[in-house]
C-alpha cells in the first residue's frame, strides 16, 4: 500500500506547481516567462516575501517547485538553501539558476525531517507547500527549530472556505 508522503511525492513528481500552464521550454526565455506569469497571478507573493531585505541572511526555502521565488532570493544576495521533496522541482531549480549565474544549496529533502542544525537559518520561507506536506504540525516544528531566535518564518498556506 503506497503511503500518503509517496503519493504527496509522485503528484509533484509527476509536473511541478505550474509546470504544465506556465513553462513551455526550460530555457532562460521559458524561466522568465514563468516568473513573469507567476507575479502577475500572485502579485503579493514580492511585497509578502520582500526578496531583497535578506541580503546576506542565511535563508531556507521549503518546497522550491519551479524555482521563481529561489531566483529572487539568489538575485536579492541571500545565503541560500532550498529543499523539495521531488527531483524534478531540484532539476528546475538548478537548470534555472545556471542559465542565470546564480548559486544555491539545494537538495532533495523532506520539511518533516529538515537536516539542518537547530538555530540555523534567519529566514525560512514556503509559499503553498506546508499544507501540501504528510504532517504539517511536524513541517512547522522544524521550521521553528532550524529558525534562529528572533528569525521570520514566512509561509503561506491556501485557505479554503
Amino acid at each position: 500500500m503506497i503511503s500518503k508522503k509517496e503519493m504527496i511525492h509522485d503528484f509533484w513528481d509527476d509536473k511541478s506547481c505550474g509546470e504544465e500552464l506556465y513553462l513551455n521550454e526550460r530555457t532562460r526565455e521559458g524561466y522568465e516567462r514563468q516568473s513573469k506569469i507567476r507575479y502577475a497571478l500572485e502579485p503579493f507573493i514580492l511585497e509578502f516575501a520582500d526578496f531583497n531585505s535578506f541580503y546576506g541572511k542565511l535563508v531556507l526555502e521549503i518546497g522550491v517547485g519551479l524555482g521563481a521565488d529561489h531566483q529572487k532570493f539568489a538575485e536579492a544576495g541571500a545565503n541560500l538553501w532550498g529543499i523539495d521533496l521531488t527531483n524534478r522541482a531540484i532539476d528546475h531549480t538548478k537548470k534555472r539558476l545556471d542559465l542565470f549565474g546564480l548559486s544555491s544549496n539545494i537538495s532533495v529533502s523532506d520539511a518533516e525531517k529538515l537536516e539542518f542544525q537547530n538555530d540555523f537559518f534567519d529566514l525560512v520561507y514556503s509559499w503553498g507547500v506546508v499544507h501540501h506536506t504528510s504532517d504539517p504540525f511536524k513541517s512547522i516544528e522544524e521550521i521553528w527549530r532550524v529558525l534562529k531566535p528572533g528569525g521570520s518564518a514566512k509561509i503561506m498556506v491556501y485557505h479554503k472556505w
